[in-house]
């Protein structure tokens, strides 16, 4: 099994472990640093395959919370602000994304 087969696998696998904690409640028994050290590995992986034109995350993926979170711990702690991200969403766009309007 290829790396990228088992990686694939092992999301399957965290994703069903995560969802069911979340329905039972055992993820608040989690230490917290556990979600820390897993959005790091995902924001590392997720910025490569955007590099390759990796499909964005849908508004079935997260809520708008769950984003509005995600994206205010990572300028936080990179101390970067609301301006600073605005510079990100003005840059240039691909070819590709030119294509597709």
């Amino acid at each position: 099994m290829s790396r990228s087969e088992r990686i694939s696998e092992l999301v399957d696998q965290l994703t069903a472990e995560v969802d069911a904690g979340l329905g039972d409640g055992a993820i608040a028994k989690l230490d917290p640093d556990v979600a820390r050290r897993l959005f790091s590995v995902a924001g590392r992986l997720y910025a490569v395959a955007a590099e390759e034109d990796a499909h964005p995350p849908t508004g079935t993926d997260l809520t708008p919370t769950e984003a509005v979170v995600l994206a205010t711990a990572a300028l936080k702690a990179h101390d970067l602000n609301p301006f600073d991200l605005a510079l990100w969403f003005s840059r240039t766009r691909s070819g590709a994304e030119l294509d597709q309007r």
